[in-house]
């Protein structure tokens, strides 16, 4: 049997790289082009108008989550294969034949910062009766992949001041970041972002409060402000659409904002 190697050949799963343990990606047959999918795959929801001449999209949904089938060997010698023993096959199911999901990445320059949320199926490769590989069935929580948590912060805020976040999200729509707002004076908190014509307000804020938002919860470090009424519960969102990314925020009172998001990559396995 031929073992090919591939040209993604190494990976890291839940810290630990494949290359440590003495794999790498590899083929076993020789069969030529493969046609991939690359996920993200949706499904248009349509009623027929015009006794069916034309059908109407009524809503569009992800159809499923990522998944990719790939091999793994002995880090050997190009076309030769070593038996793997009883031992190393548990170790190999224990690290990726998990009952949750974990982080996922490739190591080639290409998936830089990408990564996704995975466990595996595992599959014996044997030859001869010899164990000498194993065939990976991975399973992901989503339909995209994730890039690297991207944080913003705006400080040295002046009343009515402007700041502008581009989001890096290859999906059109919008994330909630994570946020913390140290008010530096007191009053209503307005936040508007131009790109959904969105505005988030907090009454009664006070100057040194500390207010975090986590949709769907909000919270403050002032246990007299009653927060939960004072908020319009329309929490900021980091939009974009095809053609628009920029998220224009105006923001009424002086305060330093920190936030975190995860932008959604439309990339397969």
């Amino acid at each position: 049997m031929e073992v090919r190697c591939v040209r993604v050949y190494d990976f890291i799963y839940d810290g630990e790289r494949l290359s440590d343990k003495g794999y790498l990606i590899c083929k076993f047959d020789s069969s030529g082009t493969d046609t991939i999918t690359n996920g993200s795959e949706l499904t248009f929801n349509t009623i027929p108008t015009q006794r069916g001449a034309k059908y109407e999209l009524t809503s569009v949904e992800y159809s499923d989550y990522l998944t990719a089938t790939f091999q793994i060997c002995k880090n050997t010698c190009i076309s030769s294969i070593e038996e793997i023993t009883v031992e190393e096959m548990r170790d190999v199911m224990r690290w990726l034949n998990r009952k949750e999901f974990h982080k996922f990445s490739f190591t080639n320059y290409e998936y830089v910062n990408i990564y996704f949320e995975a466990s595996f199926n595992v599959s014996r490769i044997e030859v001869g009766g010899i164990l000498c590989g194993f065939e990976l069935q991975m399973v992901t929580n989503s339909p995209f992949a994730y890039y690297k948590p991207v944080k913003v912060a705006i400080k040295n805020l002046i009343a009515n001041g402007t700041k502008t976040i581009m989001s890096q999200s290859d999906e059109e729509g919008y994330i909630y970041p994570e946020m913390q707002i140290t008010m530096d004076a007191s009053g209503d908190l307005e936040i508007h972002n131009d790109i959904e014509d969105r505005t988030m307000f907090i009454k009664n804020c006070e100057k040194g409060e500390v207010i975090k938002l986590n949709y769907p919860v909000i919270e403050t470090s002032l246990a007299s402000h009653k927060i939960q009424n004072d908020f319009n519960w329309r929490f900021l969102r980091i939009a974009k659409t095809y053609r628009d990314n920029a998220n224009h925020l105006t923001i009424s009172l002086p305060c330093t904002i920190e936030l975190v998001y995860t932008p959604r990559i439309k990339i397969g396995l």
